[in-house]
């Protein structure tokens, strides 16, 4: 599946009211799909996939357009973020606001290789392995 459909699968849930639970998971399943693009892309890991539940990314299978695709997942990412802030100052338990700044961390992570992933692509670097070609 093209990331592109995949991002916008993150962004449908943003877009309605999501559970602080639901947040923290779309934070992992964003940070899966970045890594999972950056070895698309070409690249090998820098740190392994840890998120829990079955990952988006699992479906990723091409990246049609790298550079778009990036961009959008750079904003879920910030939509993100900005719940998870709310849910972090909302949190009624230990527990939860540590779930909450665990998953901060993890979308930075992810803003960070996503942001790597962009200047590559700004310096027409080539990009190796991955299909990038139609689905």
């Amino acid at each position: 599946m093209d990331a592109a459909r995949l991002v916008a699968e993150g962004e449908r849930v943003m877009r309605g009211t999501p559970r602080p639970d639901q947040v923290i998971a779309e934070a992992w399943q964003a940070y899966e799909l970045a890594e999972a693009l950056w070895r698309l892309l070409g690249h090998t890991p820098d740190v392994p996939v840890t998120g829990a539940g079955p990952p988006r990314a699992a479906r990723l299978t091409r990246a049609g357009d790298p550079a778009g695709t990036l961009g959008a997942l750079r904003q879920l990412l910030g939509d993100i973020g900005v719940a998870l802030v709310d849910a972090t100052c909302s949190a009624e338990d230990a527990s939860g606001y540590w779930l909450c700044i665990e998953a901060l961390d993890v979308v930075d992570e992810a803003k960070d290789l996503v942001d790597k992933l962009a200047r590559e692509l700004a310096r027409g670097e080539p990009e190796e392995g991955g299909d990038r070609g139609g689905d």
